[in-house]
């Protein structure tokens, strides 16, 4: 009964913390959404001139302390990049409380199940990252998704400036015709350009908020476009053009690749599953190595070896185009 209720006791805890975090992010949304609109003023009688004005709620974390603490040792901003890229609207200090309470935890209810350290490091190893994988999974669909839809969009801005539009005009097009992520990326570039960033400056900004190799491409082909002439409509179906080969070849390379990965999938699984499957059929057998301190070692090495090879294996079969 104790530890049904130590247990209760820390998944409650780690709720209300969680819970204590959301509220926290959610307070400043409305600021941050303001940051993305216009606000203007007409002043003057005869001439309107229009004074633009924004408002960004750049916080780390809305308790000041840790906000300032983040801003100390320089990792907040790449926490930020990391939560836009993956389309989450949350502060870095939040995903960093969730990483804590789920680091601490996972120590205490694995020390307190497994009366050790060690087990506790574990838990905590294994509770601590999931925010943050979760987080980097996220980010790696939405740029997943923006490659998939990159080309059409493309194939939208050329018809764009093909019908007479000004290249401008095209952007705007596409921020309101194509899907998501690429509908809102666009829309933030020509927000940009509207609030008097400069076009190259704008372009460069685009490229920051999206990993994309494809996205360097037409940012590339835009801007030497404009310093050297040329036919832009023409440069950018080239351009879809050889990202739809590039498309191609990553097929070609998955499918090459296919029986290699799975080997590697194989042989990094396979002993785990043996290990755990003597531990549940023959524990006997397996104690010496988890009682045994030369089993623990021969465990250890076994465990890094197998990382070794499971890198190994990722390295040669991870072609790069």
């Amino acid at each position: 009964m104790n530890g049904i209720l130590i247990a209760s006791l820390l998944v409650f805890a780690a709720v209300v913390t969680a819970v204590i975090g959301v509220i926290l992010n959610r307070e400043g949304k409305s600021a941050r959404e303001l940051g993305r609109r216009l606000l203007s003023l007409a002043l003057g009688s005869a001439v309107a001139k229009r004074e633009h004005q924004i408002e960004r709620d750049d916080r780390y974390s809305s308790l000041p302390l840790f906000d300032r603490l983040l801003r100390s040792i320089n990792v907040g901003r790449n926490i930020e990049q990391l939560i836009y890229k993956a389309g989450m609207d949350m502060r870095p200090g939040v995903l960093i409380l969730l990483i804590a309470t789920l680091a601490i935890g996972g120590y205490l209810l694995a020390a307190f199940f497994f009366h050790r350290v060690a087990a506790g490091l574990l838990g905590m190893a294994m509770c601590g990252p999931m925010p943050w994988l979760y987080v980097a999974y996220r980010k790696h669909v939405r740029m997943k998704a923006f490659a998939r839809e990159f080309p059409d969009a493309i194939d939208l801005l050329v018809s764009a400036l093909r019908a007479g539009l000004s290249f401008t005009a095209a952007m705007q097009i596409v921020s309101e015709e194509s899907p998501e992520p690429v509908r809102s990326e666009f829309a933030i570039t020509v927000e940009e350009q509207a609030l008097g960033i400069d076009f190259r400056e704008a372009l460069t900004n685009f490229t920051e908020r999206i990993d994309s190799l494809d996205l360097r491409f037409f940012v590339t082909a835009v801007l030497l476009q404009r310093d050297t002439g040329g036919n832009l409509a023409e440069i950018l179906a080239s351009t879809a053009n050889l990202i739809r080969d590039r498309f191609r070849v990553l097929g070609d390379i998955a499918t090459f690749t296919a029986q290699g990965r799975l080997t590697g999938a194989i042989l990094a699984l396979l002993p785990l599953g043996m290990a755990l499957f003597m531990f549940a059929t023959a524990p006997e057998y397996f104690k010496p190595f988890i009682e045994i301190h030369q089993g623990r070692v021969a465990l250890a090495v076994a465990g890094g070896m197998q990382i070794l090879g499971t890198l190994i294996i990722k390295k040669i079969v991870s072609i790069r185009v």
